[in-house]
């Protein structure tokens, strides 16, 4: 046999024997090393199989408000039925290893690095399988970018059961840290206080989608909220998807938001020497927010989830803080080329679930614009609800928050200034509500309307008849 060939022979995972007896020393010897360490230490961390049964006892004792020592863990240990013959001798001399607590984040830092690297073969190995057997290569490089993502996320130890305990103590953690300060967990401000006072801000991973009908205002509500966000100068990192309409015309919004120059006048170029040096200081805003924009017709959650990692890994900096579709009816399915036969319902409900699974990989919100059936027109009522959300009734079960917009009176849609009212019609962890707003066509502007006594849908319409 070659040098070579017995340098395979022999090769092992990546693992660090001697750096895990030296965690597990600290451990035993210091319960504050273990009450610091092991929110952040999992079972996989440990390569030996002994120490992932020293560790998972440790664990175990944790949860029982039970001293960790030599004897303890032993004690545990062998009433699981875990033990050899050897373990409280392994016990013993471990504990008199007496590594300086001090550097006891080293040891975690090449547990994980480990870690990290045996996951890393496991998926190079997973991808290869894939890839020897898969028949849709597009789908293979989704699945690979998922799996590499993830692990560079550390997502990939997510999704294991734990005990309740341990969510209940991350939820006690969440309470005191509000009410030590209220705004600690407020998710992303879309710049309309009353809407941010309802939601708490638009959270993580949550699915939002925001309906109307044609020409009520979907598109332009969303740019709105990009204006503010821009006009704050804020750091947060936006992307924004259109499958109808070109970037240069979503610019086109955004500035006539943001300034006091109308539609009319980008429209047709006609901008006044005066208004040049308002549109470059707008221009120059848009220059220094981080807001991206794709605009590109044919669009499947696949190709958008993995242009939104390609952001968040690289000019985003690690972060990513709201994804916009417009619009869902739009999207094409991932799936379609593996059945053929889906009906265009089946096709909506697989590209909403993948939207939801989307903000939660990404760990941001997500809203995905929604055109209306029909049967609303059909209506002497023509307040929305949710079952008139177009092709299925998926979008309302993924959805963590609806909400719809509407014309207050729609004998009011040619005027200069109208109003509109936004409808939360599901907000899975807050409160329902309608808000007026006061739409301005020339600048394509929301604004909160001062006047919120808003009537039942359609009474003005009747009182005026």
């Amino acid at each position: 046999m070659s040098e070579n060939e017995n340098t395979k022979a022999i090769r092992q995972y990546p693992n660090n024997f001697d750096a895990e007896q030296y965690l597990l020393c600290c451990f035993l010897i210091d319960g504050q090393a273990f009450n610091d360490y092991s929110k952040s230490i999992t079972e996989e961390h440990f390569y030996a199989p002994k120490h992932k049964v020293i560790y998972r006892a440790m664990l175990s004792l944790q949860k029982q408000g039970v001293v960790i020592n030599v004897i303890t863990v032993n004690d545990i240990i062998s009433k699981e039925n875990a033990a050899d013959i050897d373990t409280l001798e392994y016990l013993t001399e471990l504990a008199e290893i007496t590594p300086g607590a001090v550097n006891v984040g080293d040891y975690v830092r090449i547990l994980d690095r480990d870690m990290m690297m045996r996951k890393l073969i496991e998926i190079g190995k997973a991808i290869t399988e894939d890839a020897y057997t898969s028949l849709d290569a597009n789908a293979s490089v989704t699945r690979a970018e998922q799996l590499i993502y993830g692990l560079s996320n550390k997502t990939t130890t997510k999704g294991q059961l734990e005990h309740i305990s341990v969510a209940s103590q991350r939820f006690l953690a969440r309470l005191e840290l509000l009410a030590s300060n209220p705004g600690a967990l407020r998710g992303l401000e879309t710049g309309y206080p009353r809407l941010d006072r309802v939601t708490n801000g638009l959270q993580p991973n949550s699915l939002i989608i925001l309906a109307a009908r044609p020409s009520v205002g979907k598109t332009a509500f969303v740019l709105n909220i990009i204006a503010n966000i821009i006009r704050a100068k804020s750091e947060k990192v936006i992307a924004m998807f259109s499958l109808e309409m070109p970037s240069e015309q979503l610019v086109q919004r955004i500035l006539a938001t943001n300034t006091d120059i109308g539609m009319h006048e980008y429209t047709t170029g006609q901008i006044s020497e005066g208004d040049i040096n308002e549109l470059w200081a707008a221009h120059m805003e848009l220059g220094r927010s981080k807001v991206f924009l794709e605009s590109v017709s044919m669009q499947t959650p696949g190709n958008i989830a993995s242009r939104c990692r390609q952001l968040k890994a690289g000019e985003g900096g690690g972060r990513l803080d709201l994804v916009i579709i417009d619009y869902l009816q739009l999207m094409a399915n991932d799936k379609d080329k593996e059945r053929r036969s889906s009906t265009r319902q089946t096709d909506v409900s697989d590209i909403s679930r993948m939207l939801k699974i989307m903000s939660m990989e990404l760990e941001c919100p997500v809203i995905a614009l929604s055109q209306m059936s029909r049967g609303i027109e059909g209506r002497d009522d023509k307040e929305p609800r949710l079952s008139d959300l177009r092709e299925s009734g998926a979008i309302e079960q993924d959805a963590d928050m609806v909400m719809f917009l509407s014309r207050e009176d729609e004998a009011d849609k040619t005027k200069e200034r109208t109003n509109i009212i936004l409808d939360i019609a599901k907000n899975r962890n807050g409160e329902l509500k309608k808000i007026r707003y006061v739409f301005e066509g020339a600048h394509v502007r929301f604004t909160e309307s001062d006047d919120q006594a808003i009537s039942p849908f359609g009474a003005s319409k009747k009182k005026a008849e």
